[in-house]
């Protein structure tokens, strides 16, 4: 019977992704939908997190490839000194070749390997997001990362959920902007304590992004 339910939950995801890919490679034909600030303008004070250093471009490959309108790679320190690689790609309208990518396919490379994945909570004013955390390991080296799909009025830690609500919205709503969120840390001796200020910090960025997204 488990392995039943697992086999259609498979199908039902598959069955979502075509959809979304069919939808994005006809070319639905959206209104792309413009930021109401740049993503730099997310403050360089969230709480007791700081923005360290400048903020850092990503390099031409990675930047065709993932073809964002805006986007934003900034440190952040707490008063301890933990270091939050922030992430932030948006994209005014999704489509074929400009689409996010879920870190779960992207991250592992180089060495790395995901070694656990699980949907962790958020605080929130109206009750609490749900958001993804990897663990990516690397010989005696671990990362923490958390991630999320924000846009459209929702914050989203299932991307096969998140793919119907961009079927759905691009029909009705007539938009399929989004971005996509990332929180990297490393993670030394598994330190429960790095993963608690991460989401702190995803509980500062998700409210101060909103402020900078196109209107609902």
């Amino acid at each position: 019977m488990k392995k039943r339910s697992t086999i259609l939950a498979l199908l039902i995801a598959c069955g979502l992704l075509a959809l979304a890919a069919l939808f994005i490679t006809l070319g639905q034909d959206v209104t792309p939908r413009k930021l109401r600030q740049p993503i730099k303008d997310l403050p360089l004070a969230l709480g007791p997190w700081r923005g360290v250093g400048p903020d850092s471009p990503l390099d031409r490959p990675t930047l065709e490839l993932l073809r964002p309108s805006d986007y934003l790679l900034r440190n952040y320190a707490d008063p301890q000194g933990l270091i939050a690689a922030v992430f932030i790609a948006f994209f005014e309208l999704q489509q074929e070749g400009q689409i996010i990518h879920s870190p779960r396919h992207c991250l592992p490379g180089s060495g790395w390997q995901i070694s656990s994945r699980k949907a962790i909570q958020v605080p929130g004013p109206k009750g609490p997001y749900r958001v993804n955390q990897l663990i990516l390991s690397k010989d005696l080296d671990k990362l923490s990362v958390l991630y999320w799909y924000q846009g459209r009025g929702r914050v989203e830690a299932n991307e096969y959920y998140d793919r119907l609500c961009l079927i759905l919205d691009g029909l009705f709503k007539d938009r399929s902007d989004g971005a996509l969120v990332r929180i990297t840390s490393v993670l030394p001796g598994g330190d429960s304590r790095v993963v608690e200020q991460q989401v702190n910090l995803a509980a500062r960025i998700i409210p101060a992004l909103n402020k900078l997204m196109p209107p609902q």
